[in-house]
């Protein structure tokens, strides 16, 4: 090899040359075979508990629910849902399970008891607020204490209710997947 006008000039030779061929058509060869058993050796037919498998993958995927958003919106095949008013769209998913149904009635019950609640307690906070001209009166601290008790009632009713609509979920996805 010699420099000419800062350029590499290489002088070939015939053997060079053809053992440098072989060689990349040899390595070209044993990577293309090397692929090819890897190939081979991962692919494997589907046995009949991995087609079981898969329905079941497509069924949970198709046909449960996933409630969020304090039970404002539902989730069932990759798709968000309003429950609608009343919780009406909600409820149409539990008409097939008659176990998640019950819970979910009570869930209804207790949900309506948890914003009767709430209301109540601003209401006996409000009227505690009127009468801070009596700041030092008993019937002031009365309608403060009913307030926080009433709200802490509202907190534990609420909670409850959040329970059972999960257990309903859970229960109405259970006989979605098994009937």
């Amino acid at each position: 090899m010699f420099w000419r006008n800062r350029i590499l000039i290489r002088k070939s030779t015939l053997a060079s040359d053809i053992a440098n061929g072989f060689l990349d058509d040899f390595m070209k060869r044993i990577v293309l075979v090397g692929l090819l058993l890897a190939g081979f050796g991962t692919a494997s037919a589907q046995t009949p508990a991995d087609f079981q498998k898969d329905s079941l993958r497509r069924a949970y995927d198709r046909e449960t629910i996933f409630v969020f958003g304090n039970g404002t919106r539902f989730a069932k095949g990759g798709r968000a849902y309003a429950s609608g008013i009343r919780q009406k769209n909600l409820e149409r998913e539990f008409e097939f399970s008659t176990a998640g149904l019950s819970e979910y009635k009570a869930y209804r019950k207790l949900r309506t008891i948890s914003s009767i609640l709430t209301v109540a307690s601003l209401g006996t906070t409000i009227v505690g607020l009127t009468s801070v001209s009596n700041r030092g009166s008993n019937a002031y601290w009365a309608w403060w204490g009913a307030g926080i008790a009433i709200g802490l009632g509202n907190g534990v009713v609420s909670g409850q209710a959040n329970n059972r609509l999960q257990q309903a979920v859970w229960i109405r996805n259970r006989d979605a997947l098994t009937r």
